[in-house]
């Protein structure tokens, strides 16, 4: 028994002497198992730090062309150098909308601070051709229409977007381009039609036109003269250095600024040879109490060409039950002259008093 016992006794101690040579030798295995696992993940980590900077070296030195970071728009061409002139400037701005006959976008939206976006379009063919709409994103109900023709040019807001006032259908305005200056017009739209188009990136410099001109790092300044029926306009039109986009545009006359025009995030059309901005910014009366202004924000742009029928395109709204106002109806007084009522026996207001009035537009400084 006590011999069996000692057997059993020296069974189990071999057996233990090799459970903990086995698990030395696990233990072992895994220890090293895992330092190799450490050193290998380690090592991609190593390689993927060393792959980042090799790309971020490479983009930083125009790896953009790859499409794999950066921006994927084309690059637009240089066309001013560091010592361009006033020529230089205009032959640059004058080049990039002399290819531009027509312009039109269906994926654009329209707004104001503190107001819910409007889907909006907008089309134009030079000279003076223009429309800009905009509708509600839910219903579709329109909200503004603002157009320009051969003949006239009107422009309308509803002034009950909700539809559930009641009340007078809110008017459209009306004048003919001769008419301009000597109707009430200027005090629903301070600037000729044509002048609008072209602050929406089309603008023409005369080359003819004597321009006091300013050159800085980060843009270049012409100022003009330009003709203009009653007082004289003065042009304000700042220029990218290097790639000859329009950046802002301001007109001015006796009375102070007319408008402001910001333009800004600029794409290049290759198959065009045009740029084009893709936010337009406009200030209309700025610091005046009368001050109207709203963003446009474009997806894309169609050039030259033109979607649905021009006839219709260029034609006055058929607004049902809307009144049309004509402002050649309501002469604009001349400086120095007051309207008499009493002795012309007609309520004409003053051409401010046509201004209308849209959910807060005048409240943009």
């Amino acid at each position: 028994m006590v011999v069996m016992w000692q057997e059993v006794v020296v069974a189990m101690s071999v057996t233990c002497r090799k459970a903990r040579a086995f698990a030395v030798w696990r233990n072992g295995c895994a220890f090293q198992w895992r330092r190799q696992q450490g050193c290998a993940a380690k090592l991609t980590r190593q390689r993927s730090t060393v792959l980042f900077v090799i790309l971020l070296l490479l983009c930083n030195s125009g790896c953009s062309s790859l499409g794999w970071f950066g921006s994927r728009d084309p690059q637009a061409p240089v066309v001013l150098g560091a010592d361009a002139g006033p020529q230089d400037v205009v032959a640059a701005v004058n080049g990039n909308s002399s290819l531009i006959r027509q312009l039109q976008t269906t994926n654009a939206s329209l707004s104001v601070p503190g107001l819910p976006g409007l889907a909006a379009d907008l089309a134009l063919e030079r000279p003076q051709q223009l429309r800009i709409r905009a509708r509600a994103p839910i219903g579709s109900r329109p909200q503004l229409d603002l157009g320009s023709n051969q003949d006239h040019f009107w422009f309308w807001v509803n002034q009950n977007p909700t539809g559930l006032a009641l009340g007078k259908p809110s008017p459209v305005y009306v004048a003919r381009h001769q008419e301009f200056r000597r109707s009430a017009a200027p005090g629903v739209l301070p600037l000729e039609p044509r002048w609008i188009i072209e602050m929406l990136g089309v603008a023409t410099l005369d080359p003819a036109a004597g321009y006091q001109f300013s050159a800085g790092p980060e843009q270049l300044v012409l100022r003009s003269q330009i003709p203009s029926p009653g007082s004289p306009l003065t042009r304000q039109v700042v220029v990218h250095p290097q790639f000859g986009w329009v950046l802002q545009q301001q007109f001015e006359d006796a009375t102070g600024t007319l408008a402001i025009a910001n333009l800004s995030q600029f794409r290049y059309y290759p198959d065009m040879g045009v740029s084009l901005p893709r936010r337009l910014q406009i200030q209309l009366l700025p610091g005046r109490q009368e001050e109207v202004a709203f963003q446009i924000d474009v997806g894309d742009y169609l050039i030259n060409q033109l979607i649905g029928a021009p006839a219709r395109l260029w034609q006055m709204p058929p607004l049902e039950g809307a009144p049309r106002i004509d402002l050649a109806a309501f002469q604009a007084p001349t400086q120095g002259e007051t309207h008499n009522t009493a002795s012309r026996g007609l309520n004409r207001p003053a051409a401010a008093a046509f201004r209308p009035r849209y959910r807060g537009l005048p409240q943009l400084r």
